[in-house]
Parts: C-alpha cells; sequence; structure tokens
C-alpha cells in the first residue's frame, strides 16, 4: 500500500506515467464530479491550438450528446466544431436524461453518441457490455492521466476501458477566510492541522455559535465516505466482488463522522439548501467539506447585500491530517464521457472525446465551464494555474486543486454494487452515531443489509 501512495502522489511526469501505461490493465476504479452553472465567455486568445487529428468518416456528420444544461461540454464543442466544421454538435440537454438514457439502452435504439456517466452508470453499462470500447484509444494517452482516473473508466471483467476520463473531483474544506480572520482563527495553518485540532478549533467556534461544517439530523453519508477515503480505505474490493466498508479504515471512518457528530459543530441543515446558503450568508456556517464542482455552487450564491465580504474570501484547506489518514482530499461523485455501442455516430464521438478531455485546446474550454478536467497537461497550464474567480478574489484555486490531484488513492473502488453499500450507509449511520449500537455491530449491520442489493448487482 505504501508503494501506491507513493505513486499516488508523484507529479504529473511523462516518465511516470509511462511507466504507468504499461501495467494499465490491473487498474479498477474510482469517481469524478462537476456542477451546473451559467459561465462567462471562454476568452479565445488564452485555448491553445489543437493537435491535429484523423477526420473521422462517420456515415452522418454530426454527434449528439445528453447531459445536463450549460454543461461545460459545450463549450468545448465551440472550439470542436470550428476544427471539425463537417460535425454537427447537436447537445438537446434533455430534462430526464438519466431515465432516458436508461430506457434507451434498454431498447438498444434511440441513443445519444455521447454521454456524461456517472462511475457507477459507467461501470454498470460496461459490465453488460453496452459501451463503446475505447482502449486501443485510450492506451497512448495514459499517459495524461492520474491512474485513479483511469481506474473509473476501466471494466476489469472484460479487461477494457470504457470512458474518456473527465473531471478531476478532488475535495477539501471550503472556509469563509473573512469569517475565519474575525474568530480569532485566522492566522492558523490550516492544511497543517490535524483531525484533532480541527474539532478544538470547531468546538471552540461552536462556542461562538459558529458552524465548521453541515451535518443533518438525517445524517450525510459523504462525510462519511470522504473519511473512507483518506484512511485509505474503499468501500468495495479491488475486483469489485466483495464489501469492505466494514474493514479497519471503515471503522476509523465511521469513528471520525461520530466525532463530527458528537462534537455539535455541524449545522443541522439540508446540504444546499435554501437554509444551507443563508447560514453561509450571514457567516453562521463558517465552512464546509465538499468537492472541487462546489466553487460554482458557492459562488451562485453568496450574492447579494446579506452576503457582503463572501465574494473574493473564498478558500479551500486539505481535509485534516492524523494518525493513520493516508490521502488529504475525498471524492464525492463522478463522471466520464461514454459512447454507447449502440450509438449512430461512433467515430465522431470519439474524435469528439479526444479533443474536449484529450487535447488542451478542449480542456481549457471545459476549465472555462466549472470543470476540473483531468487531464495532465491542463493541470499544469497556465490557463489552469493562473485562474481566478468571484469566489476566491486573487488566491490562485487552480494551484491549489493540482497539488489535490496528488491526494487520489488508487485503492478506493467506485464500481457497480457501490451504490447498494452507499444506500446502507444512508440507513444505518445515525443510528450508530447515536450509540443505538456499537460501531463494530453497526458496519456489520451496513454490510448485511447491503448484501442482497451488492450481490444482484456487482459486475461477476
Amino acid at each position: 500500500m505504501q508503494a501506491n501512495q507513493q505513486q499516488a502522489r508523484v507529479a504529473f511526469s511523462r516518465r511516470y506515467f509511462l511507466y504507468l501505461a504499461g501495467s494499465a490493465a490491473s487498474i479498477t476504479a474510482l469517481a469524478t464530479c462537476a456542477a451546473p452553472i451559467s459561465k462567462p465567455a471562454v476568452n479565445a486568445s488564452t485555448i491553445p491550438a489543437t493537435i491535429p487529428a484523423t477526420i473521422p468518416d462517420a456515415e452522418s456528420q454530426e454527434v449528439i450528446f445528453w447531459g445536463r444544461d450549460q454543461h461545460p461540454l459545450d463549450l468545448a464543442a465551440k472550439g470542436f466544431t470550428a476544427e471539425y466544421p463537417q460535425i454537427i454538435w447537436v447537445s438537446p440537454h434533455p430534462a430526464n436524461h438519466a431515465q432516458k438514457i436508461t430506457a434507451a439502452l434498454a431498447a438498444g435504439s434511440g441513443l445519444p453518441d455521447l454521454y456524461w456517466a456517472e462511475a457507477t452508470q459507467a461501470q454498470d453499462w460496461g459490465c453488460n457490455a453496452l459501451l463503446t470500447d475505447l482502449t486501443d484509444q485510450l492506451k497512448p494517452e495514459i499517459a495524461h492521466y492520474h491512474p485513479a482516473k483511469l481506474a473509473e473508466t476501466f471494466i476489469a471483467k472484460h479487461g477494457r476501458y470504457v470512458g474518456w476520463p473527465g473531471g478531476l473531483g478532488v475535495s477539501g474544506w471550503y472556509y469563509r477566510a473573512d469569517r475565519l480572520q474575525a474568530t480569532g482563527f485566522g492566522g492558523v495553518d490550516l492544511d497543517a492541522l490535524t483531525w484533532p485540532d480541527f474539532l478544538s478549533m470547531a468546538a471552540e467556534l461552536k462556542q461562538q455559535g459558529l458552524y465548521s461544517f453541515c451535518l443533518p439530523a438525517r445524517g450525510r453519508v459523504a462525510l462519511f465516505f470522504f473519511a473512507l477515503y483518506q484512511y485509505g480505505g474503499s468501500a468495495v474490493s479491488q475486483d469489485g466482488q466483495t464489501i469492505t466498508v466494514d474493514d479497519e479504515a471503515g471503522v476509523q471512518a465511521m469513528r471520525l463522522a461520530k466525532q463530527l457528530w458528537e462534537s455539535g459543530s455541524g449545522l443541522d441543515v439540508g446540504w444546499q439548501t435554501p437554509a444551507y446558503w443563508a447560514a453561509l450568508k450571514a457567516g453562521q456556517l463558517i465552512g464546509d467539506f465538499a468537492s472541487c464542482w462546489a466553487k460554482d455552487a458557492w459562488e451562485a450564491n453568496l450574492q447579494g447585500a446579506e452576503a457582503i465580504g463572501a465574494l473574493g474570501n473564498g478558500r479551500v484547506a486539505q481535509f485534516p491530517g492524523g494518525d493513520n489518514i493516508q490521502y488529504r482530499t475525498g471524492i464525492e461523485g463522478g463522471a466520464q464521457l461514454v459512447s454507447p455501442k449502440a450509438a449512430a455516430n461512433t467515430e465522431n464521438a470519439i474524435t469528439f472525446m479526444r479533443y474536449a478531455l484529450g487535447t488542451l485546446a478542449g480542456t481549457t474550454r471545459c476549465g472555462a465551464g466549472g470543470m476540473i478536467p483531468a487531464y495532465g497537461p491542463y493541470l499544469e497550464s497556465a490557463a489552469f494555474l493562473a485562474q481566478r474567480s468571484p469566489l476566491f478574489g486573487d488566491w490562485a484555486f487552480g494551484q491549489f486543486w493540482a497539488a489535490q490531484a496528488q491526494e487520489l488513492s488508487p485503492e478506493y473502488f467506485h464500481p457497480t454494487g457501490y451504490a447498494a453499500v452507499e444506500a446502507a450507509v444512508g440507513q444505518e449511520m445515525m443510528p450508530i452515531l447515536m450509540d443505538e449500537y456499537s460501531l463494530e455491530d453497526g458496519m456489520s449491520r451496513i454490510v448485511e443489509l447491503a448484501t442482497p442489493d451488492f450481490k444482484r448487482s456487482r459486475c461477476a
């Protein structure tokens, strides 16, 4: 495990990734993310020239994409259609696209050429041989992606890649620097904090009537999975066949979630509900644990006179460290670009994937739309590292996220069957935190509860 941890922290160097390319077939799955928000127009002067590619010889010169509205890929499409004027970008953004694509896959018709899929969706569809095999196209590009991002696109059962790595997906502790400064903690080196330090600080802030994170009374499973990630654990074994959420890392993660609950420092409101944003605007909620895409949601909601001082004072710190902590980030959500095997314009779809997520020109456009692409050259580029935003002001948030990329865990697996474990954690988390049964018994109950659905849904 120590060797894996060291590999995951190595910079995005060509030598390192070329080494990984030789052993890519053993990689399994993880996750990524992005968030909805309206974005300003792309500054074309910051977008580099594309790498010439072979124009596909497709029967129909169009490519159809399904995903949420205002998707960053629509910005990439502007550069793509300039590069390939014979291919028409069709992006209808159906409101019910998740249900619609499930039905279309079952029918084998009416499918888009491209879909922005969560990691568990891609694993499920890939396991059932419903997605285009991208192995030949992706293998030459392996050097440009962290192994954790490649893993989520890989189907171990078939030995194939079925998705192009999408967003980076790293996380941290978002906070309002202006409010933290006012409490007397402004000079604390947050990146050096251990979990005991953080809990102590959170308790002192609570005495001032302030909250350091969101933890509603009904529970928040993301906090457990963030902690599980930090301890080097995984909900499921790397072969996708065994639930591992109750191992030592799982018990440690639930113990940490229990400490967060018992500190009383979590605000009892629904995550990203109107009450959540009101507390954040008012400065009652000082910070929260969240993924990279939370920037856009914070930026969109910290507006108006009641949030004076919030914009420009947003910051993110690493998750706290401490005994047995392996990684200083976590994963919530996950997405990649896939093409159904029964799609009409597969060659065009692959050409778009390569442009949007595998060139500096395409990823720069996606980055302008709020996504943090996992493409290594983009993470090292001035276009990313020099970014500024209304939320963070002059703080170079790109440099922070690029450093967090080295905290991605190669042990965390996010395959089919994961959803069954997640649901069981959601059902049993609060009874465990409220001492209805012990940590160990509670984790065993989670496994027992999840097992029937897990056995039905795993990729066997």
